[in-house]
């Protein structure tokens, strides 16, 4: 999808195909090397008995106590992933693999059943703890390890888990020197003992139930989308003409001026990336929210100026997050 929200014409075809007709498999897709270098990292780590299955799914994820991880179908062909780019922000290699050591400290558990032993309740807390999508995390707590956006570890004792399993197992994380003094570090000398512990042990759990896989998504590519789509920002909550105006205060006359919208579309996603790790509001919301700035910014025709390309970014990096984190306390982007 360009800045203007249109999808490319050679999509079109693959936008009316079903799923489940594209003949997806995980094993040589380019996805498959993530996966074998997962692994290789547990080998390192000398957990030799600890093997994940995974298949292509809707989204990344561990089913709930299943020792199984998806991943989303679009990883799996190249014309997919260029397409999940054009329509969202295609994950990058290291991304990639941020998920997948974080579901494999999901299935790590589900497998061995660690969430049911007292040490793990007493560091993580329960497990039956109520999950909740929009939850309030504390910015800077050293009771966390930091790994996905969003202060994601303070979501769910499940996901505190998976985040210490992830750091843990990423090649020079160098936790035992970044958490020295934290009270994450006893999660992570937790997860240190018991892989020593368990490396040679047979998972309680060696298989798992999947959620849906791509042989059963009878949606076309298009559907798919087009349901993943949230619920549109009304733009006149936001406000935003006089902020923007202030913002790219640039006349369109002078030398060096460009487009303000291509000037964001450009930085989108690290402007959404940043400011989900840093405020802990949903990528989702975030998204939209810098789309809708960028959709105004062009209705407006404002311009910026190459000399201040830096400044224009700090600006509507702040801007946007202003907006967010005032959303995330209090409901509502712009106050009356």
């Amino acid at each position: 999808m360009n800045n203007n929200g249109k999808v490319r014409p050679d999509f079109q075809e693959l936008l009316s195909k079903p799923i489940r007709e594209l003949g997806l498999t995980l094993e040589g897709s380019p996805v498959d090397r993530f996966v074998q270098q997962l692994y290789r990292e547990l080998d390192r780590k000398k957990l030799k008995k600890f093997r994940p299955n995974f298949y292509l799914t809707d989204e990344w994820g561990c089913p709930s106590g299943e020792p199984v991880i998806g991943i989303p179908f679009y990883l799996a062909r190249p014309d997919l992933a260029l397409l999940e780019k054009e329509m969202n922000d295609l994950e990058t290699t290291r991304e990639i693999m941020m998920y997948i050591r974080h579901e494999a400290g999901h299935a790590f558990n589900y497998a061995y059943k660690l969430h049911r032993t007292p040490e793990w309740k007493q560091l993580f807390g329960p497990f039956r703890r109520p999950y909740r999508d929009n939850y309030r995390p504390v910015p800077f707590s050293r009771n966390f390890v930091r790994h996905l956006a969003g202060w994601y570890a303070q979501k769910h004792p499940d996901e505190d888990f998976a985040e210490t399993f992830a750091v843990w197992l990423t090649p020079r994380s160098a936790w035992r020197k970044r958490y020295r003094g934290w009270g994450a570090m006893a999660k992570l000398r937790y997860m240190d003992r018991i892989a020593l512990e368990l490396g040679h042990t047979d998972p309680v759990r060696r298989r798992g139930r999947t959620d849906i896989t791509v042989d059963e998504m009878e949606s076309t590519v298009g559907e798919f989308y087009r349901q993943s789509v949230a619920e549109a920002i009304p733009i006149a909550d936001l406000a935003l003409d006089t902020d923007l105006v202030d913002i790219f205060n640039v006349s369109k006359r002078r030398k060096g001026a460009t487009p303000a919208g291509d000037f964001l579309y450009a930085h989108r996603k690290a402007v959404v990336d940043k400011i989900a790790y840093w405020s802990g509001v949903q990528r989702p919301l975030i998204k939209q929210l810098v789309e809708a700035i960028g959709k105004r910014i062009g209705e407006l025709g404002l311009v910026a100026d190459r000399s201040r390309e830096s400044e224009h970014l700090a600006e509507i990096t702040v801007y946007a997050t202003t907006l967010a984190m005032n959303y995330m306390t209090r409901g509502k982007f712009i106050q009356p």
